[in-house]
């Protein structure tokens, strides 16, 4: 295809209509297709003005040393949080169809202050309001999100369907106590346990994802906001839940997050 007729908005209106019925695309037609990650996040900002939500941040993808490495990326992929699909703890979570769905627990920020474009700034401090633990509910437009290609992933703004959110643990960076949630946090489903922390190449860091998240917003011109939440990447092992009705919930320094589905 001729990038230059490549037309965003129209891959946008195409994953917005399966987006809001359920019904899963094996892939996009050709003519429809993003051929470069950057037409992807082109498309993924022209879905996200056509949802006509309000961002309430932002969620990384594909973010561990081992993934990023196997997938031939150098940074992790980038979504935008709607604000009507976030939700505290104790939510039911309903789908548009009963498709299946991947569950990542995971570490977020807060933004305390906004963050302006600027190549090469790095995450201090005093930019982080809140760190919290998410629940991130990932539903793809597509039968199988991982032969369509990564730019028509990112165009499907990395597959976000619904993030949970717990209470605020600490401000600013606290790296201890970013190790001990990845050390101790359990992840159960129905009363079972299901995930434990990832380590090594496996896991996902925090600080680092954020200071990801700085560099692509300084490419794309994008202040990033106070109060913006910016969830990481996988914490645990990610899982697959085929069918609905089921209650998960993560233990984590004597507190729970949960929901149901």
């Amino acid at each position: 295809m001729n990038n230059s007729l490549f037309i965003p908005q129209r891959t946008a209106a195409l994953l917005l209509q399966h987006w809001l019925s359920g019904e899963l695309l094996a892939e996009l037609p050709a003519s429809l297709k993003p051929e470069t990650l950057k037409q992807g996040y082109d498309s993924q900002d022209e879905l996200f003005a056509a949802a006509a939500g309000q961002r309430a941040g932002w969620k990384l993808g594909v973010g561990s040393p081992a993934a990023m490495r196997a997938a031939n990326l150098s940074r992790p992929l980038i979504g935008q949080l709607e604000a009507g699909r976030c939700h505290a703890g104790g939510v039911h979570i309903r789908l548009p169809a009963v498709t299946p769905v991947t569950v990542e627990c995971e570490v977020a920020f807060v933004l305390d202050r906004d963050i302006p474009p600027q190549v090469g700034r790095v995450p201090a401090s005093e930019d982080i309001r809140a760190t919290c633990v998410t629940f991130e509910v990932v539903r793809s437009r597509f039968v199988d999100r991982k032969i369509v290609g990564w730019p028509s992933f990112v165009a499907d703004n990395v597959g976000f369907e619904a993030l949970v959110i717990g209470n605020s643990l600490a401000a600013g960076i606290d790296v201890p106590l970013l190790a001990d949630l990845a050390e101790t946090t359990e992840v159960y489903v129905d009363g079972q346990l299901r995930a434990r922390g990832l380590s090594g190449d496996a896991a996902t860091d925090p600080l680092a994802s954020l200071a990801h998240l700085y560099a692509h917003a300084a490419e794309r011109g994008q202040t990033l906001k106070a109060g913006d939440v910016v969830t990481t990447g996988a914490m645990c092992q990610p899982f697959d839940l085929n069918e609905t009705g089921h209650q998960v919930s993560a233990r984590y320094l004597g507190q729970e997050l949960l929901f149901t589905l």
